[in-house]
């Protein structure tokens, strides 16, 4: 983790990514052109060529975004620098249109889309990219201003998770900007820069110039190990008094609600996204307002992102609530998403369409869950129907942990993991590094 980590040079922060990397490995480079990109293909190329690795692959790729018309020519100047040191390079481009807003955000989901496949096609196990300590300076500013006296949480994570298939590494995120251009500089090397660094409708820009304004101070501590320390915690607890039933219904002992406060929030929240079918958690005010709920002496029920918390004498039960649950059709030999809860693999000789159940499959329940939980959580789960008619389907169902199964950060790993198997799922890929 970061927080509170001392910079580290260039080499030095490569040569511990390299060291605790398990190996053989195929290591992907996402290079933009930028120095820091530039830096982290050129010094993992020193690296290997001072201190040889052969089972230690390096390949590099450009995502061209199709949103300036210099990015072509752009990546062409990568790859010849890439030809220049004999390192495989990839140029994959983002097709299609683009959206009118959140282009920041979509452009980072079709990066790490296109980079997880080329990864997938060339065999890569990991991807690096070169997210620095300046980055991480302005995403703990950027976060702290939204949440104001709230406090900051976390950072940058050092590894994530994509789509379930592979790390996205960032072993420049203990290191200064000035110090990777100065590395540059003693080997020569030049570097590209992006126009849309400068352009001030975007809130990172602004907030790296507030921050080049202003007196240098020290920035926030990141959260990210205390919230490691949250996770594995909160594994511990859901290990110890949560039940899932049918992938639709989460049974919680009355009694783990008087446990530590900070444990039952991170638990309860990720539990309510992953039934909710949603990739984050309930926001601050409506969490507050659940746990206030689950903390009193009166039974009940309350709805928060989607979902249903239903209180009695002697548990808590989750379960999606039964609106806005939409119908999908998936055709043969597709796949698709049902209400962010499960994927659907359709194998069969027809399509079917995929609705909420109402009242079927009473039988998978215990019989000893209270009639009117159970009712609730049939009435969202999903029946799969035949378009033709003819009843004959070939349908695989796989629970979807929408807050994880997207980008998963390391410091949630292990809450995820334990949560994945109370679905009856594998734990998640293992992080192909012993230590960062």
């Amino acid at each position: 983790m970061t927080g509170g980590a001392t910079a580290l040079m260039p080499e030095r922060a490569l040569s511990e990514f390299l060291h605790s990397l398990s190996k053989p490995a195929h290591i992907l480079v996402a290079v933009s052109g930028g120095s820091d990109s530039t830096g982290l293909l050129i010094a993992l190329a020193e690296r290997l060529k001072s201190h040889p690795h052969e089972d230690i692959t390096l390949t590099a790729a450009t995502i061209d975004h199709g949103l300036r018309a210099a990015a072509a020519d752009e990546a062409l100047e990568v790859a010849a620098l890439c030809a220049s040191r004999g390192i495989s390079h990839f140029v994959r481009r983002w097709e299609g249109e683009k959206p009118e807003t959140g282009i920041m955000a979509a452009a980072r989901e079709a990066r790490y889309a296109l980079l997880a496949d080329l990864a997938s096609d060339i065999s890569a196990d990991v991807i690096v990219t070169a997210h620095t300590l300046d980055d991480q300076h302005e995403t703990m500013a950027m976060r702290s201003a939204r949440r104001g006296q709230d406090g900051h949480g976390t950072g940058i994570a050092d590894a994530v998770l994509f789509d379930g298939r592979i790390w996205i590494v960032r072993p420049f995120l203990a290191c200064r900007r000035a110090d990777i251009r100065a590395f540059l500089a003693v080997h020569g090397v030049s570097w590209l820069d992006d126009p849309s660094n400068e352009d001030m409708k975007y809130e990172r820009v602004r907030t790296r110039m507030n921050l080049a304004s202003e007196p240098a101070t020290e920035p926030p501590a990141d959260g990210a190990a205390d919230r490691a320390a949250l996770s594995r915690r909160a594994a511990a607890w859901l290990d110890a008094h949560v039940a899932i039933h049918a992938n639709a219904l989460c049974v919680i002992d009355r009694s783990a609600l008087s446990a530590n406060e900070a444990v039952v929030a991170y638990a309860l929240s990720y539990l309510a996204a992953a039934f909710g079918g949603r990739p984050y958690a309930p926001g601050r005010a409506q969490m507050e307002r659940v746990l206030e709920f689950v903390n009193g002496a009166n039974p009940g029920r309350r709805t928060a992102g989607g979902v249903v918390f239903d209180l009695r004498r002697n548990a808590l039960y989750l379960m999606r609530e039964s609106r806005n649950i939409t119908p999908i059709s998936v055709s043969p030999g597709e796949k698709g998403n049902w209400d962010g809860r499960f994927e659907i693999e359709n194998s069969g000789p027809t399509a079917v369409c995929i609705s909420a159940c109402g009242t079927e499959n009473a039988a998978i329940f215990p019989q000893t869950l209270p009639k009117g939980v159970v009712q609730r959580a049939r009435a969202a789960m999903p029946l799969v129907v035949a378009q033709d008619g003819a009843g004959t389907t070939k349908v695989a169902l796989r629970p979807h942990l929408a807050p994880f199964d997207r980008f998963l950060t390391r410091f949630d790993l292990t809450f995820a993991d334990h949560l994945s198997v109370a679905f009856g799922r594998e734990a998640y890929r293992r992080l192909p590094l012993s230590v960062l």
